[in-house]
């Protein structure tokens, strides 16, 4: 084990995936020693080089945060859902949703062998519920390589409902599961393209009766109608779902007012916490502020 806050690791071989999906596995020395922290949709950040450079410059930390302290410009990053770890061969492998444009995508289109990038330890949100009886799974082309994980790391017998949108029907992938899965494709809508369909689908599913979970990782804003479907309409609680904004829209420009409203909005998630809500509460009341503003 490492006791770095971050990792080198460089590209052992890559593979189309699919139409827009390419897979990179990663090995070297770091990777070895990477500590996975074993959810279904583990999340590292990844730094590439910058220009004229091989490989990011590492990361130093400053009172117990691992950062590119004092270091200009700090190299482009993207967040990624860690596919597939092996420990004993020194192994992992990320998908990426490969298009034109985009750090990450760009990279991911002209990656080979022998190229080095830096991530972060991982985290995750993924934890359902012992009491669940069924699950949900929404996702767009961002959240489907967690999608993939956890319907493989299913338990046998798991029932679970799968909607995925993909740009094209030669996106859609395969995944042995020992758990009960059905599936609904729907193609050429949202990932950046054009409107999601993602919510209006998610509304005309029939769930089914029982305590179920609901996981959902696409587009910030489709992701704040489906929570607020669920929490607001059906009244689940907050340990029965997750749903996570991958990506942004208008990323550039949201980013922009949200700085306006920055330490208002952290604020508020920090006095949540500090009267005693969890943290997916507090998460709640910060996208609640933000919303209230226009974000």
């Amino acid at each position: 084990m490492t006791d770095k806050g971050f990792y080198f690791a460089e590209v052992v071989a890559t593979e189309q995936l699919s139409t827009h999906m390419v897979r990179v596995t990663f090995g070297g020395n770091d990777v070895a020693q990477y500590v996975s922290n074993g959810a279904p949709d583990e999340c590292v950040t990844i730094f590439f080089a910058r220009d004229g450079e091989e490989r990011p410059p590492a990361m130093t930390v400053v009172d117990g945060q691992w950062w590119y302290h004092d270091v200009e410009p700090v190299p482009e990053g993207r967040n990624y859902t860690v596919r597939r770890f092996d420990a004993d061969a020194g192994l992992l492998v990320i998908d990426f949703v490969a298009h034109e444009g985009g750090v990450a995508a760009t990279w991911a289109l002209q990656a080979a062998a022998g190229q080095v990038v830096l991530w972060t330890r991982p985290r995750s949100w993924y934890d359902i519920p012992d009491t669940a009886q069924w699950q949900l799974l929404v996702a767009d082309m961002t959240g489907l390589p967690a999608l993939g994980r956890v319907i493989e790391e299913l338990p046998a017998g798991a029932k679970v409902h799968a909607i995925v949108e993909v740009l094209e029907r030669g996106d859609i992938q395969q995944f042995e599961t020992a758990g009960e899965v059905t599936y609904d494709w729907r193609f050429g809508s949202g990932n950046g393209d054009s409107a999601s369909v993602l919510e209006g689908v998610v509304r005309e599913y029939v769930l089914p009766e029982g305590e179920g979970y609901v996981w959902f990782a696409g587009e910030a804003a489709v992701s704040r109608a489906v929570r607020k479907y669920f929490r607001k309409e059906l009244g689940y609680a907050v340990a029965h779902f997750e749903i996570i904004g991958y990506w942004r829209v208008n990323s550039e420009q949201w980013l922009e007012k949200y700085k306006q409203y920055q330490e208002e909005a952290i604020a508020v998630y920090d006095g949540a916490l500090e009267a005693g809500r969890s943290e997916a509460e507090a998460s709640e009341e910060f996208d609640a502020m933000l919303e209230r503003v226009g974000l």
